[in-house]
């Protein structure tokens, strides 16, 4: 029996039955790869299987010698995700091996441009942190870096393509184009070029362009279409020929096809990264390359950005434009950092190509960081654009601030002017309005009573705590949505350039730059539900005056130079259990509670250590003793019932929620005095109390 006997259950084979399975098995194997070599890349190109892994891993290693790479974008709009992308890869290219980036401006599409669109380009990637070697404010013999400043050298290589019958001058008008085009797609035909100049004869063609008569140039494609090698993509075919495109349009102007390819020769560009919306034209470069006896440089293609549903990122949709990260407040280093995750995986092959996380800190990284690591390893297809990981890079780079601002001058000037200024300002508006308290049009929901005294040069503003207050600043933000399906409602962002009325920053700031009022401290002990009168001091019961006199003289030991949030963290670390209180119907042990309620009022966003230090050893010391007072007071003053009926006490916590909850200066709505909106009030935002508080300060 040939195939093999057949026993219960199982099969025995014959050394033919075996070989004609093994023959089968090859025959579906080839046949997988012919289907691969014939799969589709969206415009009815092939790619091919390249089977040899050692090829692919020699393709997306950086070369040996300097690489030159450009980014040139049309001023014909803002800078955008995808662009920056694109500037990042080459600039990384570049850097990594010692070689120059090049920032070109491709303005031959006059009619389309921007005014402000280059300066704000300019703008945009110095405030994410990309330096230029050439461009258009740094000249080198490679210049002009603008298009339109190279028309003399567009026409001197169309020209000679024309002598040599590889271009054409073509005479049709754009309505006849038209007209040809709109009959073509009633027929359910191409719309490709008719070809009915390219017959007219070099004599003919010449006498009607010297009596004036208008043109544009074509290039005479080939009749074959041309294969292309790709870093990403491997080899890449159009299944159809190129059309005779326009090289030089008719108002002289070169298009994008023919310009980008006679500037990269001359600038000796080597290696073009960009977006796979390119690969299709790519074809048509190395054409134009082969007509001129040129080595192209090697392309690179990356992945379309698209949102969660697989949709092309529009401008509409969230996280596309530059402003939309600026008005949030991510930092530069943190976009950057979000970029490379968009379809680089080298980062995943540091260390001899093994499935390792690049970096210190994982997918954290600086620019510098991917400047060690960069190869050419890109992912095919789409890339997914997440916002979801945009909130904990945030994070990782603002912990990382204090390490970085020393060294980078340009990012503390741009937080400087972009957060810390605007911020300075409000509370100076604030501390306007205070200078008139009290005035019929102050209302109460601004909560001026709960501020004391403003501290003379407040230690949080100067230079040693930039990053501290960075930091608070840009956590307190708002934070940026999740996803990318749903497109940006304008109206709903602020402008680039301004800033939100009310900084939620001033909540966790204000007790840093104003000392604490009673009213304050009293409001705030309901919040916390420390019940002042179960307090016990190394499990003993013991008044509060006395818990906080056994801090006092604890810190009093500290000298001044040790006035450091380090020390002062290690001190409440060591005594963390010493304090006792009833907190509902448990005792609870928190010195560090006690702490935050008597320095900062309970207010949350910033660290007791940290507060404590900026505001110095004598006024923190100042403010325990002041909270142990206040303490005693309500007791006394409430016989011992924890002062949560007291009237004093009552007034005071509707005030605090009246400051959180207000709806604006003008008092029209929000939780009011009166309102008995009391805890839930004081937890909400206050970010809509002041749209207005300059109308108020110019009445």
């Amino acid at each position: 029996m040939m195939g093999g006997i057949r026993l219960p259950g199982r099969q025995v084979w014959s050394t033919y039955g075996r070989w004609k399975a093994l023959a089968s098995l090859r025959q579906s194997q080839q046949a997988s790869h012919l289907f691969q070599q014939r799969l589709c890349f969206s415009c009815s190109s092939s790619l091919s299987h390249n089977p040899d892994r050692q090829a692919r891993e020699n393709r997306v290693q950086l070369p040996d010698t300097p690489c030159r790479t450009r980014f040139a974008p049309s001023p014909t709009g803002y800078l955008h995700l995808g662009s920056l992308r694109t500037a990042l890869f080459n600039y990384l290219l570049a850097r990594a091996t010692g070689g120059q980036f090049v920032l070109r401006i491709e303005d031959t599409d006059q009619s389309r441009l921007v005014p402000d669109a280059e300066s704000k380009l300019y703008e945009d990637l110095k405030w994410a942190g990309l330096s230029w070697d050439e461009g258009p404010d740094v000249n080198r013999p490679f210049g002009p870096y603008r298009q339109s400043e190279r028309l003399p050298l567009y026409h001197e290589h169309a020209d000679k393509l024309v002598a040599e019958g590889k271009a054409y001058r073509c005479f049709c008008t754009p309505e006849a184009l038209e007209e040809h085009k709109r009959v073509s797609n009633a027929a359910g035909q191409p719309t490709l070029y008719p070809g009915t100049c390219s017959h007219i004869s070099p004599a003919e063609s010449e006498e009607r362009a010297h009596k004036g008569e208008k043109f544009a140039i074509r290039f005479r494609s080939s009749k074959t279409p041309t294969a292309v090698r790709d870093i990403v993509y491997n080899h890449f075919r159009k299944k159809e020929p190129e059309d005779d495109y326009i090289i030089i349009k008719r108002d002289g102007f070169p298009t994008y096809h023919f310009a980008n390819v006679v500037d990269d020769k001359h600038m000796e560009i080597t290696h073009v990264i960009r977006g796979a919306e390119w690969l299709i034209s790519t074809p048509k470069h190395v054409e134009l390359y082969n007509a001129f006896g040129w080595t192209p440089p090697q392309f690179g293609h990356l992945g379309l950005l698209v949102d969660e549903n697989r949709q092309k990122l529009s401008k509409r949709h969230s996280g596309v434009s530059m402003a939309w990260y600026q008005d949030h407040g991510i930092l530069p280093q943190t976009l950057l950092n979000f970029v490379a995750l968009l379809g680089w995986r080298g980062r995943d092959a540091a260390a001899g190509g093994a499935k390792k996380k690049s970096g210190q800190n994982g997918d954290v990284m600086s620019l510098d960081d991917m400047v060690d690591i960069f190869n050419l390893k890109f992912s095919k297809g789409d890339i997914i654009v997440s916002l979801s990981k945009l909130s904990f890079l945030q994070t990782q780079h603002l912990k990382l601030l204090p390490q970085t601002l020393p060294t980078n001058p340009s990012l503390a000037a741009d937080l400087k002017s972009r957060h810390i200024d605007p911020f300075m300002d409000f509370l100076s508006s604030v501390e306007s309005l205070r200078s008139r308290s009290p005035s019929p049009e102050i209302p109460e929901s601004l909560g001026l009573h709960l501020l004391g005294d403003r501290i003379p040069n407040p230690r949080i503003f100067s230079a040693p705590y930039v990053a501290d207050l960075v930091q608070i600043i840009l956590k307190s933000n708002p934070q940026p949505p999740k996803t990318t399906t749903t497109p940006t409602n304008s109206d709903e962002i602020v402008p680039s350039g301004q800033q939100l009325s009310t900084p939620t920053a001033f909540y966790p700031l204000r007790y840093l730059h104003w000392t604490l009022s009673s009213f304050a401290l009293r409001a705030s002990l309901i919040k916390s539900n420390i019940d002042v009168q179960s307090i016990t001091l190394h499990g003993e019961a013991c008044s509060f005056i006395d818990a906080i006199n056994y801090l006092v003289s604890e810190l009093s030991t500290l000298p001044e130079e040790d006035w450091t949030k380090e020390n002062i963290s290690s001190f409440l670390a060591e005594r963390k259990e010493a304090i006792g209180y009833k907190e509902g119907e448990k005792h609870v042990k928190n010195t560090w509670k006690v702490c935050r309620w008597a320095v900062l009022a309970g207010e949350e966003g910033l660290t007791v250590p940290l507060s404590m230090e900026v505001l110095g050893k004598e006024e923190a010391i100042r403010r325990l003793e002041q909270a142990g007072q206040v303490a005693m007071e309500v007791v006394q003053e409430n016989g011992g019932d924890g002062g949560k009926d007291n009237d004093i006490f009552t007034t005071a916590a509707v005030g605090e929620a009246a400051l959180v909850g207000g709806k604006g200066i003008s008092g029209k709505t929000g939780a009011a005095a009166g309102t008995g909106e009391t805890v839930a009030a004081a937890e909400s935002s206050w970010t809509d109390v002041i749209p207005d508080i300059t109308d108020v300060i110019d009445v």
